[in-house]
């Protein structure tokens, strides 16, 4: 599915990019693969949502913060109790 974003909101994306970009050194940002294994037996699988989803499920210990503005990843991710923040609210954070 191709999705379309308007001026603003490509302008959001690049500035939250920007951010989680300049912020890799200073702060505890990390990348990590899948593990499947970790989901839910009923979680399918092959969704690209459950692969991030297994990911945070690792750190979930550490109290991981899931950038998403996808409301069905972020119904997923709070019913695994994964804490999320959508890129408005990220934006907003920034500028205090």
């Amino acid at each position: 599915m191709k999705v379309t974003l308007s001026e603003e909101q490509k302008k959001n994306v690049q500035k939250a990019i920007k951010q989680i970009n300049d912020s890799f050194d200073k702060r505890n940002i990390k990348m990590n693969t899948a593990d499947l294994n970790l989901l839910p037996n009923d979680f399918n699988k092959k969704s690209p949502d459950n692969f991030i989803l297994s990911v945070a499920l690792r750190y979930k210990n550490e109290n991981p913060i899931m950038l998403t503005s996808d409301n069905g990843l972020q119904i997923k991710a709070k019913g695994l109790e994964i804490t999320t923040i959508t890129l408005k609210e990220f934006l907003k954070q920034l500028k205090y």
